[in-house]
């Protein structure tokens, strides 16, 4: 079924930014910003002599073993006085350790944002991170292309790079095939539109034993919730929850009135796991993987998070379907540039080891041996054909490629809306609360909510405005419209200028 974990930002993060709303929107070996060759930058008396210990947090379960058997173990071989100890979290646990960890001076060298509220451009303009520009040049990397200014590079200083592809959703439906050939239907024949997905879900969840349910909606996580109605909204004509022609915030539109009405059909088909309202994805994943449900809509990081934990679902059978739109004619699904992975933080005590070992990622070589890992793409998407990958994962990386097209970022045009990032407050309920609440039925009138929303939300973005204004950005509400936005394409770095 239906917009950074890569770093999967939460669906508060992209409502901040690639929304442009205050609502709630994805380093380093070689020659250095400081126009030093990387031998110069990585020159052994520069390096620290002594035992140095670089803390890493992050939340990318599935990356175990990529990360501490590859990634650490290749970088201490070659700087044998380099340990690197890494912490995983889930993203909930990690922001909330982390901002712990900032108030007692005890943050780890680097980290991601899982978990953080706000903005990455806000985070720098609050000091979370420190610049790794001195210690490597990523324009002699495969990578430069793909960094921008606001995004990852701020007052001309580099701070991070994106190892993931911003070019995903996080709803695909991944499919049982033994429930969904036991109901007589083809798994790897995804449902074109709505209807043809409802009837599919129906078919599976009346011809399999009563045990089996047709589908697996999760609602006890806001974040996920937002995410099926934005990107359901987006593929049926929806520019997002702005609309970028105008700057208007879109959320009490027809799109995305169509999409509430799908998911509550979908509750009324009666096809739904009866456990959906208690549980987050996680839980959820694992009643799938137990075999309780045939479908259960989630990101590209499905069959990677099975091959750690529940390994015999995959082998089991496990295939893909395409993200229904509600007719024959398909909108596309706008997500912005992916944000910095992971960051220097600003208490690093050797930014320079940490920015090394960061270095690592930037490669096309990394880039192979993190698509098979089968989390979110890697930022060089294209060797997704070169790596050792499930086939319904390489399926869903080519529906990506059909569906989801790069959006427009107000920050990356003007450095100042960060500032108005910085002084914006979530906005409640937002979108993926009410859509819980319209779904379990303390909401009835979701049309309205919605309206209220984009109401508070265009106010916030004002007061936001108001407020950064004084502390002389200069900002307005024009950095929201982009006049040369077209539905359909890709917004790239040249339109920006």
């Amino acid at each position: 079924m239906s917009t950074p974990t890569t770093n999967r930002p939460s669906r508060r993060q992209l409502l901040r930014t690639v929304g442009g709303l205050a609502l709630g929107v994805p380093i380093l070996n070689a020659c250095t910003g400081g126009g030093q060759s990387a031998e110069q930058a990585n020159a052994p008396a520069a390096e620290p002599s002594g035992p140095v210990t670089v803390q890493w947090w992050d939340q990318f379960r599935p990356l175990t073993e990529l990360f501490e058997k590859g990634l650490f173990a290749d970088y201490t071989k070659e700087h044998p006085n380099v340990t690197v100890r890494r912490r995983q979290l889930d993203a909930p646990d990690l922001g909330q350790a982390l901002q712990l960890a900032r108030r007692s001076n005890q943050l780890p060298d680097v980290h991601s944002t899982a978990g953080l509220t706000g903005s990455s451009a806000a985070l720098v303009a609050n000091g979370w991170f420190q610049p790794i520009g001195d210690f490597f040049d990523i324009d002699s990397t495969p990578l430069k292309d793909y960094v921008y200014d606001g995004i990852h590079r701020f007052d001309g200083k580099l701070y991070t790079f994106p190892i993931f592809s911003g070019q995903w959703h996080d709803s695909t439906s991944w499919v049982n095939t033994a429930l969904v050939k036991q109901a007589g239907l083809d798994p790897e024949q995804s449902p074109a539109t709505w209807d043809d997905y409802r009837t599919a879900v129906r078919t599976i969840d009346q011809k399999t034993p009563d045990s089996v349910h047709g589908l697996l909606l999760p609602m006890k996580d806001t974040d996920y919730l937002a995410g099926k109605l934005i990107a359901l909204a987006q593929i049926g004509g929806a520019p997002g929850l702005t609309d970028w022609k105008t700057g208007e915030i879109a959320i009490a539109s027809e799109p995305f009135y169509q999409a509430m009405e799908f998911l509550l059909a979908l509750k009324s088909d009666g096809v739904l796991h009866p456990a959906s309202s208690s549980l987050g994805p996680r839980d959820a994943r694992a009643r799938w993987a137990a075999g309780e449900a045939a479908l259960f809509p989630w990101g590209p990081w499905f069959i990677g998070g099975l091959m750690v934990e529940e390994s015999p679902a995959v082998e089991r059978g496990i295939a893909a379907w395409q993200l229904p739109a509600p007719s024959a004619q398909r909108g596309s699904v706008y997500v912005g540039p992916p944000s910095g992975s992971f960051w220097v933080s600003d208490q690093a005590k050797n930014p320079k080891t940490a920015a090394g070992v960061l270095g690592a990622m930037a490669t096309p070589e990394f880039a192979t041996l993190l698509a098979a890992r089968m989390d979110q793409p890697p930022i060089l998407v294209d060797m997704v054909e070169k790596a050792d990958v499930h086939p319904a994962y390489k399926k869903n990386i080519e529906y990506f490629k059909q569906d989801v097209r790069t959006a427009p970022v107000p920050e990356v045009r003007n450095g100042a809306v960060a500032k108005v990032l910085a002084e914006t407050r979530d906005v409640h309920p937002d979108p993926g609360e009410i859509v819980q609440a319209v779904l379990t039925g303390s909401i009835k009138d979701y049309k309205a909510a919605f309206k209220q929303y984009a109401d508070k939300a265009k106010a916030e973005r004002e007061r936001a405005i108001g407020a950064a204004k004084k502390k002389g950005a200069e900002v307005s509400e024009a950095d929201w419209v982009f006049d040369n936005w077209e539905p359909g394409k890709d917004y790239t770095q040249a339109q920006y200028k």
